[in-house]
This record gives C-alpha cells, structure tokens and sequence, in this order.
C-alpha cells in the first residue's frame, strides 16, 4: 500500500494510467489489422501470424516492465549499456547482412535488431548519470554524457544506419533538455553541425548560425569563445562536402529524393510518390478495409513496415490518419505528465526519453509517408510489422506506465 499527497493509504493499482494502457492495446489492435491486410492481396498470413506473436510476447513484456521499480532499472542501467554495446560489436564482426547494412544477429534461431533495445539501454544508462550528477551544470557533465553517447551512436551508425544513430542524438538532446541544461550549451555544441547545412540554403542558414552567435553573447559567453565557435562552423561548413562523400549510395538517393522525389520516379522516388498517392485516394473517408488499391494492388513497397501510415490512409481516409495522429498525442501528453510528476529524477528522465523515442518514431515516419522528411527507415510505434521494434516500444510503454505506478517513490 501507498500514502497519497494527503497521507491516506491507496493501492498500487489505482495509480495506474489505464488510458495510456488502453490507448496501446487500441493500436495493437490497429497493427494486426492493417499487417493482416497488407498481405491479404497475396493470400501470405506469414507476416500477419508472426505479428500476433510479437505482440502477444509484447504485451507480457510491457507488463513485465511495468511493475518493475525504478531503483531495479537505476540498479540494471549500465549494465543494459554493457551489453547493448556488447550486441552492436557482435552486429560488426558476424551480423546478417541485408538492406544494404549489417543490422541482424542470429541468437537462438530468432532475429535480433540490437539497435532496438540499444535505444532503451541509451536512455537508463544516460538517465542515471544525469541523476548522479544531480544539479550540476557545466562542460564535465557534457564531456561524461559524450563518452556514454558516442560509442552507441558510432556503432549503429557505422553498420550503416543513419536513421536510427539520429535517435540517439534525439534521445541526448531530450535528456539534457529535460535535466536542465541551458540553451547557451546546446547552441554551441549544435550551430556547428547546422552550419554544415550552409550549402543547402546559405541565406537561411548563415541568418540561423549569426542569431545563435549572437544568442550566446546575450548569455555572456566572451568574445574568445564566440570566435572560436565561429571558426568551427566555418570548418564545419567547408567539411559538408566531405561528409556527403562519406554517405552511402543508397542514403545520398533518399536524400535527394526528399528534395524532389520527381526527379526519380522509377528508382529511389518510387515509394513517397506511391505513398503520397495511397494517401491522396484514401480521401476523408478511405476507400474500406482491405480494398485499397495502391496497397491491394502491391504498388505500395514495404506497406507492412516503413510505409504502413499510407496504407491505413488509403483504406480509412483522413478519419483513420486523424485518429493515429490522435492516440500518438495522447501518449505523449500521458507520457510527459508522469515524466513530469515523477518525484524520482532517474525515473523522470526515463519516463521523458522513452516518450521522445515514441513521439520521435512517429514523426519521422508519418513525415517520410507524407513525402515532407527523407526515408529513413524508421518504423511506426506499435503499428509496424517487426519483432524487436514492437518489444522495445512496448518495453518503452511498459516503463511509462511503471513511473505512473511508482511516481511518489523517490
């Protein structure tokens, strides 16, 4: 039993989020059902029954995850770290290759993403160095946090994967963010690699990096540092071109593509056009269940997967999109109000990182549907087809809803 604000004893169980809750299992629900119709044009159920597993297996581990305490999770986080970093290496040195990258092991005759439970195991052991830093501020703390930082998002970069590595430098800003780091330090650790976006946009961008400059004299940086700062963007502007060089084919094409998907529409524009267009017909009300015809048809690619919105707005319309658009809200309003009201700092970090890591998904994949944000790769939370994705997000959900259980824990 528990002591509410007012000293009276309350059970356990009614500090549960249940709407959060419900919210989840609506989507699962939505997962299966847009899965099932994926692969109802080719009669193949092999990705929908598989889907019913992850998600059954799912649904024990986001309860699992739920009812475990927060000092348990502050206790396992470096360790989760250790062998997160352990996985990814394991990735390098003997993954399964395909997509272009290493991605895959092999354990037990099952297929492991490691990046996916990397992402949790980024945001715990993050958490609790932030939380054992307490309230200090200054460049140690930055340093610590890029030591924890740069080895995960070098080793998933390197594989290559591009799409997911910006999570991690999401997850580092949010965490920072919601620790308390002012914005003088964010300015100078980010205008340099916004700078190097000078050659997309040299009006724009050199207005941005002057304002920023300028920003961190109001703070009192002195002068020294600013010029400093100044010359690193200038170096990071020059070094754009050789970044570019670095990137793989396939990346530079989805690129390219974001910026005009026309110029392609056979090769690597062929999906956001066949997307934008499974979107466009699907009208306010779609066109029904399992009669798309972009999707029933096959033109859509990957609509079990990465393109999975555009095949809920051909058959359920703007209705559809707009209730998806609504239950994504809905987790991240649940998800920052426990973060928010969590009395325990390691626990709050958490609660707020996995919510970003939800929330940032989403975003980037409803964006790449819509043809506004480059492919990337990212899958939908909780409604794309995949194993490990679908147990890390709901792993993720499971600990947004233990800070809702153990929120007046310290």
């Amino acid at each position: 039993m528990l002591l509410d604000d007012s000293g009276n004893r309350v059970s356990r169980f009614k500090e549960l989020n249940v709407s959060l809750l419900l919210t989840i299992i609506l989507m699962l629900a939505m997962s299966l059902a847009l899965v099932y119709s994926a692969g109802n044009a080719r009669e193949d159920y092999t990705h929908f029954n598989k889907q019913l597993v992850f998600v059954c297996v799912g649904i024990i581990v986001l309860f699992g995850a739920m009812y475990i305490p927060p000092r348990m999770y502050y206790a396992l986080a470096y360790l989760a770290y250790g062998l997160s970093i352990l996985l990814l290496i394991s990735v390098l040195a003997g993954g399964v290759f395909g997509l272009g990258a290493k991605r895959w092991i092999i354990i037990g005759g099952f297929t492991l993403q490691p990046s996916e439970p990397a992402k949790l195991a980024f945001v715990l052991a993050a958490s609790r160095l932030l939380s054992d830093w307490r309230d200090y501020v200054g460049w140690k703390l930055i340093g610590a946090f890029a030591l924890l930082a740069a080895p995960i998002t070098l080793l998933v970069m390197i594989q290559p994967d591009l799409g997911t590595s910006t999570v991690f430098v999401i997850l580092s800003v949010t965490l920072l963010a919601w620790y308390g780091l002012p914005i003088r330090y964010f300015l100078v650790l980010f205008l340099p690699l916004f700078s190097m976006l000078y050659h997309v946009s040299p009006a724009l961008i050199g207005a941005v990096a002057l304002i920023g400059l300028g920003w961190l004299k109001r703070t009192g940086l002195n002068w020294i540092w600013i010029i400093c700062i100044a010359i690193v963007c200038g170096f990071a502007t020059m070094g754009a071109p050789i970044a570019w060089d670095q990137l793989e084919p396939y990346q530079k094409k989805r690129l390219t593509t974001f910026m005009d998907p026309s110029a392609d529409p056979l090769g690597s524009g062929y999906q956001v056009i066949q997307s934008q267009v499974a979107i466009g017909s699907g009208g306010f009300a779609g066109m029904g269940y399992l009669n798309g015809a972009q999707t029933q048809l096959r033109f859509l690619p990957e609509q079990h997967t990465d393109f999975i919105f555009s095949l809920a707005g051909e058959e359920f319309g703007f209705i559809g999109t707009s209730l998806i658009l609504f239950l994504y809200s809905l987790i991240g309003w649940f998800g920052f109000r426990a973060a928010a009201f969590m009395k325990n700092q390691f626990m709050s970090l958490v609660t707020a990182g996995m919510t970003v890591m939800i929330l940032y998904h989403s975003v980037i994949n409803i964006g790449m549907a819509l043809g506004n944000l480059p492919v990337t790769g990212l899958p939908l939370p909780f409604l794309s087809y995949g194993g490990s994705f679908m147990l890390s997000c709901l792993c993720a959900a499971g600990m947004i809803l233990s800070a809702s259980l153990y929120r007046r824990e310290y």
